[in-house]
């Protein structure tokens, strides 16, 4: 009876636990107390205390009373309220778990390890009253173990994905040594390492390969690597980083022969602390790079164009007025045409895609290119077939006259700049923002979001703010001036959907900025 008491709690912790497993899933299953969970561990003492009542009544009626008919009411009861914790918390979770191979495995340890405390409490629960009680002495403690708990089954699941993990990492690097002709682009920076990667994949041709979506991090590019084909010439690949260090142990997977910085912004400021420590991990990818690698530098951001006089690297490229640049720019919204030049010559470029922004992007890819040894007039006449990266200002026809411009994979200071100086390109009846915000700002919090807030009133009819940064954001809002009657607040996207079925006309743009969920 005691072990089945002990495996109901272990269950009853694992799904306690989901939310903040999710957290720990979102921070590369790294323990994180961010606001949100610190306010979610909030909720769970409250559950306990709650229990702790509940707990003692059902002691002292079962023991004293001989109400053996209330622990069953009881056990009821703590099932109910259990159950409609993690369905509440579920239903408020703007980013739920989601479960990978690697999550289910901790949600196992998490279960086992769960049973295991459980067990331990009933036991010495079982020293200050004996009998069918004795368990409900346990109940109430049981929502204060969920953050240890986790901690401990990362602890237990920790050798087990070293081993995966290094197993899939020398498998890729199996894979890259038997292609000796292989040439690796590592692309890096706070913004535009997606669209940037897609380019230069676009250009090269049929033989390029690029890491698929936002597969960035050590098993995303090692799965990438197992599904490379054999013909490849030119692996284009995408690294991500929240830490200083993560640049470093991706070039000693895929060993990059060309590096990329695509910019510099204050983003993952609260793992990186410091916008010094962003440009340091960024670095790391060119001190990887060989005597003979060649570097490239977004020469449009001044951060990187330091980065370039730093560089020690004999082969070293910056776009802009040292490299390939662009000039008689005309952005509307159908995309964009410009002079595409290169020492001193023009060629002339159009894009579908969309904003300014995109321009720095494909001088930054042109630029590696050529220094590949391909054609300036290949590089412009393959321009205008780049498509749009699906949720960075993809143009999307809702249909009923409604544009929408869907920049939902965007959640950075540039990006959200770049975007709604996109959307001033429109001629619309009116224009419509939503926007979460940024995440990960850290002590840079209040202030970039307040500014965000500034930015949407110089361009928007109607703000639409959404989650827990809509405070920030709305205070920006209001130091421009912006008509009030025309904000509106949703704690999610989804309840926010559904004031757009009412609100949009015909001849409305909406931009839809961010709509990553996890805005901590």
């Amino acid at each position: 009876m005691e072990w089945f008491a002990a495996l109901a709690g272990g269950a009853a912790l694992t799904a306690l636990s989901l939310e903040t497993a999710g957290a720990f899933q979102r921070g590369g299953y790294r323990p994180a107390l961010d606001k949100r969970q610190r306010k979610n561990l909030l909720y769970l003492c409250l559950l306990s205390l709650a229990w702790a009542v509940l707990a003692g009544a059902a002691h002292a009626l079962i023991k004293w009373a001989g109400a053996d008919w209330f622990g069953w009411l009881a056990a009821g009861l703590f099932v109910f309220s259990a159950a409609m914790f993690v369905f509440c918390t579920w239903e408020k979770s703007p980013q739920h778990i989601k479960f990978t191979p690697r999550a289910l495995r901790l949600l196992c340890a998490l279960f086992v390890t769960g049973t295991l405390l459980c067990r331990a409490l009933i036991f010495f629960a079982s020293l200050v009253s004996r009998g069918a009680a004795a368990w409900f002495l346990a109940l109430p403690i049981l929502p204060l173990l969920v953050f240890p708990a986790l901690l401990l089954a990362l602890l237990l699941a920790l050798p087990v994905e070293r081993v995966i993990a290094a197993r899939f990492i020398c498998k890729a690097k199996k894979k890259l040594a038997a292609m000796p002709f292989l040439i690796v682009i590592g692309v890096t920076g706070s913004y535009g390492k997606t669209s940037v990667k897609n380019m230069i994949a676009a250009l090269l041709g049929e033989q390029a390969y690029a890491t698929p979506a936002s597969f960035n991090t050590p098993m995303g590019i090692c799965r990438a690597i197992s599904e490379m084909p054999a013909n490849t010439k030119y692996f284009v690949c995408e690294m991500g980083a929240r830490r200083q260090g993560d640049i470093a142990q991706l070039c000693g997977i895929v060993r990059p022969q060309v590096g990329v910085i695509t910019g510099i912004a204050p983003q993952h400021m609260q793992t990186f602390k410091t916008l010094d420590a962003v440009i340091k991990t960024k670095g790391e990818l060119m001190e990887e790079l060989p005597c003979n690698g060649i570097a490239v530098f977004n020469g449009y951001d001044e951060r990187c164009a330091r980065m370039w006089r730093a560089c020690t690297l004999r082969q070293k490229f910056l776009t802009g007025e040292e490299g390939v640049h662009a000039r008689d720019i005309i952005v509307s919204s159908n995309g964009s045409a410009f002079g595409m030049c290169v020492g001193g010559s023009c060629y002339p470029c159009r894009l579908k895609l969309i904003g300014r922004h995109n321009i720095e992007n494909f001088c930054l890819a042109a630029q590696v290119c050529l220094a590949l040894g391909k054609s300036a007039a290949e590089l412009a006449a393959k321009a205008e077939n780049i498509l749009p990266v699906p949720h960075r200002l993809q143009l999307i026809d809702a249909g009923r006259g409604i544009t929408v411009l869907d920049d939902g994979y965007n959640s950075n200071v540039r990006g959200a700049r770049a975007a709604l100086e996109a959307l001033n390109a429109f001629s619309a009846r009116r224009k419509v923002v939503a926007a979460q915000g940024f995440a990960e700002a850290g002590a840079e919090d209040e202030r970039l979001n307040a500014e965000l807030g500034e930015q949407i009133a110089e361009c928007a009819d109607i703000a639409v703010l959404i989650g827990v940064k809509a405070k920030f954001i709305l205070s920006g809002l209001q130091k421009r001036g912006f008509d009030p009657q025309n904000i509106y607040i949703y704690p999610t996207l989804d309840k926010a959907r559904e004031l757009f079925a009412r609100l949009l006309k015909e001849g409305d743009v909406l931009l839809i900025e961010n709509d990553l969920p996890e805005n901590l």
